[in-house]
């Protein structure tokens, strides 16, 4: 009797080690699971901040070199007036506007006139992807009415502006026939109303909450485009509003509400 009475306080004992043991294990595993998932968050959130850091330093590059070029021309200025100011005295106009288009060829600058508002961020990011737009075929049609100043940061405009115009400008190249893009922007009463439509070409992918899933091989870094929109617009209390029902043509409508 003393005997099953030892085996059963030392079955008891066992079970007690035993079930201590697993769930040590449990909470070891939870905790492991949460630190990769925390990890997995991180390095998701920093791919983020690089591709919108190496969007921003390209725009920033094109402005640069715009800002060199300007100042060749101002340096030059009054050597080129002087000339100027000479064929205008012997009327002679077609000197004028050779001299002027060789001033600008030399110096490597192309007015596309697609856009002045006065805003230096969107003016630099729509005329950079109107440029790759027509290297790559693309009709770039542009409507816009803002001001020189918006109450939405600079940095904001970048992420939103520059991932929509780059994913358009990546799939026109990809579609059939006459590729586009048109853009429609309007500013009225504080709010700001931006409208991006392109064709392509294939089928989009979305997933099981509608959201649109990267066609991209490598989809883990670049499927961040359109998330970064939708928290941008969050921000400003906003929306972003999807329309593929026309086949071939992906339009996307954003609106951010001001103070």
């Amino acid at each position: 009797m003393l005997g099953y009475k030892v085996n059963n306080e030392h079955a008891m004992m066992s079970s007690a080690i035993a079930a201590i043991i697993l769930l040590g294990m449990n909470i070891l595993i939870f905790y492991i699971y949460m630190k990769l998932a925390d990890d997995l968050h991180l390095r998701r959130m920093t791919s983020v901040y690089e591709q919108q850091l190496e969007l921003c330093e390209r725009h920033q590059q094109e402005r640069e070199i715009s800002t060199l070029q300007l100042r060749d021309v101002r340096h030059n200025m009054k050597n080129n007036l002087v000339t100027i100011l000479a064929y205008a005295e012997n009327k002679e106009c077609d000197k004028i506007t050779d001299f002027v288009n060789e001033i600008m060829n030399e110096g490597g600058i192309t007015l596309s006139g697609i856009v002045n508002s006065g805003n230096i961020v969107i003016d630099s990011l729509i005329g950079y992807w109107h440029v790759r737009a027509r290297k790559s075929g693309i009709d770039f049609e542009v409507k816009i009415n803002i001001p020189m100043i918006m109450p939405f940061k600079g940095a904001d405009m970048c992420l939103i502006l520059g991932n929509l115009l780059e994913n358009a400008v990546e799939a026109a190249q990809k579609a059939e026939g006459k590729r586009y893009i048109k853009i429609h922007m309007k500013y009225d009463k504080n709010n700001l109303l931006l409208h991006i439509a392109n064709n392509y070409k294939g089928n989009l992918i979305k997933t099981k909450d509608s959201n649109l899933k990267s066609t991209k091989l490598d989809a883990g870094n670049h499927g961040v485009g359109l998330p970064s929109v939708y928290r941008v617009a969050a921000k400003y209390h906003g929306t972003v509003l999807i329309d593929d029902s026309v086949p071939e043509r992906f339009a996307v409508r954003v609106v951010l509400y001001g103070e």
